[in-house]
């Protein structure tokens, strides 16, 4: 005899493995499971082994429901069990009552598994014939599947409806009477109830198992007929909805999902059963430990479900609405999602329009640019792009050198690495509430009015629109060419590259800016990612982003040397600015003391500081509402200048004047400059002047 201690999720025995031993639950409680459909609740007093005979495998997962204190016997024979009940007389009352209500649970469930296959076997019928007629709608020839004819439910066990379980029932309901009364009598009526509930239970877990057995087997044959049947389904929809402005009642949208997916059965089956149970929750923003791996495992089955249901899109020109919102927005459940989100949802869905720049995209249009090739993966959270985590994969054995170079080209690879790195990545952190993220659309989720929050590319690129008018050079950066054939070995020039954004599908707060080139080369766009639905201020988040976008293409630029002022740049001067405020004679000692309250604040990090100035420097010093100190303005307007529009009306100011000023010197010897490259370049050959030359010369006229 041994005590031993399970700590919470800690698994007794697994499925498949041997009995050798009986235990005896002093405290605490465990779950009988096949980890998916089947979940018995076993509490203190329970005795685990008698349903199985010695050697025999066991059926079922064993697995601590919460910290558990068991009495570990060995189980060899019958006598065993006797040796159980009788050598333990001080609980065996307990041990009894509790045997029979283990037995009316399992009766419980066989009795759900048959119900549950009876209905299966309904809605298969049912579906069938709705198929056949969906088809003569559709004017096409009805694939004919034999076995549904030939489909039956199992005949429902009469141990669920017999005289067994009449008085295992009976035996709990006067469950008080008998353990005050009749087991304390003699340990013998103890171990016959013991030894009666276990003859029970092993017929149970037999029936059991074939019940189960019969569903999933059920569930594989009829995947053909199931993608067939919402295929036609799907197409039926669309005209139904194109012929009718009112947004149609949705049902059953997560099988519509799973099966237009085709993922396996136990991955959709496992999403299915976490997605009822995450709605039946009441506060799905619990901090609990079940909460925290319903939330994991639904955040797996979803991406999982993601990818599959994406590639089996691009097999397909049809897309059900239902398969379109969860690409968009999440969505996997009307009821999960309530009933006006769902309408507003749909009615977004069919009528999202798409960027004409092809810059700001929903994350199933990224993906589908990655897979056709037009757009390459972002970089991983180690900042590896797709060639970097091949050659990493490569360094440490994981990929051949030769399997590496297949991948480097395979589109497909491309999106699995997108998917599991910055979609896994970036839409947990743009949601904003790391510790509660679930990746589906989740009414609970929606702290302000859908067509409020929505960040359509439309108002995105307005957002960024405002910003740039403003800041107008914000997404120039200088580039080196030659011009040879007029005698011109180097040439500077601003080229604007604008950052591709992507639409997360989530509801959530934050905006990220996640990389600022691709690769090594400069003139590659920045990855920016932000929630579809944005519960924050969409303008301050856009500029935030830019913020962001500014100090990190200066450290790109400037290399090791970002912080090195003996080579000017926007991060070297505003370091330098930060690190030496306490002896800037310009400053006073309150902007000094304001300073160091900031930096405080900031923890001593210097783009953080920088982020909240650009922030003023764009919504209030533009629009005349002074709010920063004199050196932080002059660096700002340095390298962040306005455009010509706010120049003209800042101009004047007593803060800018001195500053345009020393603008308009710099200004006039590039255009004049350029002037000359020009008219150099017009005398040799004045029907070949270089893009790269005239755009330039707009720029700095800007």
């Amino acid at each position: 005899m041994e005590k031993i201690k399970l700590s919470k999720g800690q698994v007794l025995h697994k499925k498949g493995d041997s009995v050798s031993t009986l235990e005896i639950l002093l405290a605490g409680a465990l779950t009988l499971t096949d980890g998916d459909d089947v979940e018995v609740s076993l509490g203190s007093g329970s005795i685990v082994g008698p349903a199985y005979v010695p050697a025999e495998t066991y059926r079922f997962d064993y697995i601590a429901r919460e910290e558990s204190t068991l009495i570990v016997l060995d189980y060899e024979s019958e006598d065993d069990i006797v040796e159980a009940v009788t050598g333990t007389p001080a609980i065996a009352p307990v041990i009894a009552a509790a045997s029979m209500e283990a037995a009316v649970k399992m009766l419980n469930a066989l009795s759900s598994a048959a119900d549950s296959a009876a209905e299966l076997c309904k809605d298969i019928k049912y579906n069938y014939n709705e198929y056949q007629f969906m088809c003569v709608q559709l004017q096409q020839q009805p694939e004919n599947f034999v076995f549904i004819s030939a489909l039956a439910a199992p005949e429902p066990a009469g141990t669920t409806a017999g005289w067994e379980a009449d008085l295992c029932r009976a035996f709990c309901d006067r469950r008080a009477l008998l353990e005050k009364e009749f087991y304390p009598l003699d340990t013998t009526f103890c171990l016959a109830t013991v030894m009666r509930a276990a003859s029970i239970e092993r017929k149970i877990c037999g029936q059991l198992e074939d019940m189960l057995s019969f569903i999933n087997n059920t569930k594989l044959i009829a995947k053909p007929f199931t993608e067939a049947f919402y295929a036609v389904k799907s197409r039926v929809d669309t005209n139904a909805r194109s012929d009718s402005d009112a947004a149609p009642l949705i049902h059953n949208a997560l099988d519509m999902i799973l099966a237009f997916s085709g993922v396996d059965t136990d991955i959709a089956d496992t999403f299915r059963k976490d997605i009822k149970t995450y709605t039946e929750v009441e506060d799905r923003w619990a901090k609990s430990d079940e909460m925290r791996r319903l939330r994991m495992s639904i955040a797996d089955g979803f991406y999982r479900v993601y990818e599959a249901a994406f590639f089996k899109s691009m097999e397909t020109s049809l897309i059900p609405a239902e398969v379109r919102m969860f690409f968009l927005f999440g969505f996997v459940d009307e009821t999960l999602a309530g009933a006006a989100n769902t309408e507003y949802l749909y009615r977004t869905a069919v009528g999202w329009e798409n960027d004409p720049e092809g810059q700001i995209l929903c994350l199933y249009d990224w993906l589908q640019k990655i897979y056709q090739g037009e757009a390459v993966p972002s970089k991983n959270e180690f900042d590896n792009d797709w060639p970097e985590s091949l050659r990493e994969d490569v360094r440490t054995g994981v990929l051949t050198q030769q399997q590496a170079d297949e991948l480097l080209v395979d589109n497909r690879a491309m999106v699995n690495f997108e998917i599991r790195n910055m979609f896994t990545s970036a839409n947990k952190a743009t949601y904003g509430r790391l510790a509660s993220f679930v990746p589906v659309f989740n009414a609970q989720d929606v702290v302000r009015p859908l067509e409020k929050s929505i960040a359509s590319p439309a108002l995105v690129r307005a957002a960024f629109d405002k910003v740039l008018a403003v800041d107008f050079g914000c997404f120039y950066r200088p580039t080196l060419t030659s011009f040879s054939e007029f005698k011109i070995p180097h040439f500077v020039y601003n080229a604007e590259v604008r950052p591709y954004v992507i639409l997360m599908p989530n509801f959530g707060s934050r905006g990220l800016m996640w990389q600022e080139i691709e690769g090594m080369r400069r003139v590659t766009p920045a990855h920016m990612m932000l929630s579809i639905f944005h519960s924050e201020d969409l303008d301050a988040t856009i500029v935030h982003m830019c913020a962001l976008f500014r100090w990190e293409m200066c450290r790109r630029i400037q290399g090791v040397r970002y912080a090195d002022i003996s080579e000017p740049s926007l991060t070297s001067e505003y370091m330098n600015y930060l690190q030496f405020y306490r002896k800037n004679g310009y400053l006073s000692s309150d902007i000094k003391e304001r300073i160091k309250l900031t930096l405080q604040k900031a923890r001593n990090d210097y783009k953080t500081v920088f982020v909240a100035d650009y922030e003023k420097y764009i919504q209030s010093e533009a629009y005349g509402m002074p709010k920063l100190n004199k050196i932080a303005r002059e660096i700002l307007f340095k390298y962040c200048t306005f455009s010509q529009r706010f120049r003209a009306e800042r101009g004047h100011s007593p803060q800018y004047q001195p500053l345009m000023d020393r603008w308009n010197v710099a200004h006039n010897t590039r255009t004049h400059n350029l002037d000359l490259i020009l008219r150099k370049i017009q005398r040799m050959n004045p029907d070949a002047v270089p893009a790269e030359l005239l755009g330039e010369i707009k720029f700095v006229n800007l």
